[in-house]
């Protein structure tokens, strides 16, 4: 009978702490994969074009999402939303909802942003997918929006 009792109760636990784990990390899990420059290049092409934002306020509009954020370059500017597309920076570009944004978790672009060690981080253009490096390391394996949105 202890056994049982015993057993069942790893099992709840077990169950709790898997559910608060998904919760935590949104409707997708966790999305986006840090690998160093140099891999990144060989896994995902060289970089085609590249724009540059600011450390600081990258860190303050990732401070607003909730649980993704997503990015996307339109007319030369780094266009940066949370997971229902709302802007999380100052930027006012229109985004249709057919426009493809590049969807990371929030934790896994502050985790890049904790290592970054200089004023600026990159949005890059590679043949199929936008990466985001700041000095040594690089972001990607991101989910593309659409078709996995949240809409």
């Amino acid at each position: 009978m202890k056994t049982i009792i015993s057993k069942t109760a790893l099992v709840v636990i077990i169950l709790l702490a898997f559910v608060s784990i998904t919760a935590a990390q949104g409707k997708y899990g966790t999305v986006g994969k840090i690998f160093d420059k140099q891999e990144a290049d060989v896994l995902f092409g060289k970089v085609i074009g590249s724009l540059e934002i600011n450390t600081g306020q990258l860190r303050a509009a990732v401070a607003k999402a909730k649980d993704y954020v997503l990015f996307t370059i339109k007319n030369n500017r780094v266009i940066i939303r949370d997971e229902k597309r709302q802007p999380l920076s100052d930027e006012n570009e229109f985004i249709t909802n057919d426009e493809t944004m590049y969807v990371y978790s929030k934790d896994k672009v502050a985790e890049l942003l904790a290592t970054a060690t200089g004023p600026k981080v990159a949005v890059e253009r590679r043949a199929n997918v936008i990466t985001i490096s700041s000095d040594s390391a690089t972001l990607e394996f991101s989910t593309v929006c659409p078709p996995a949105c949240w809409d």
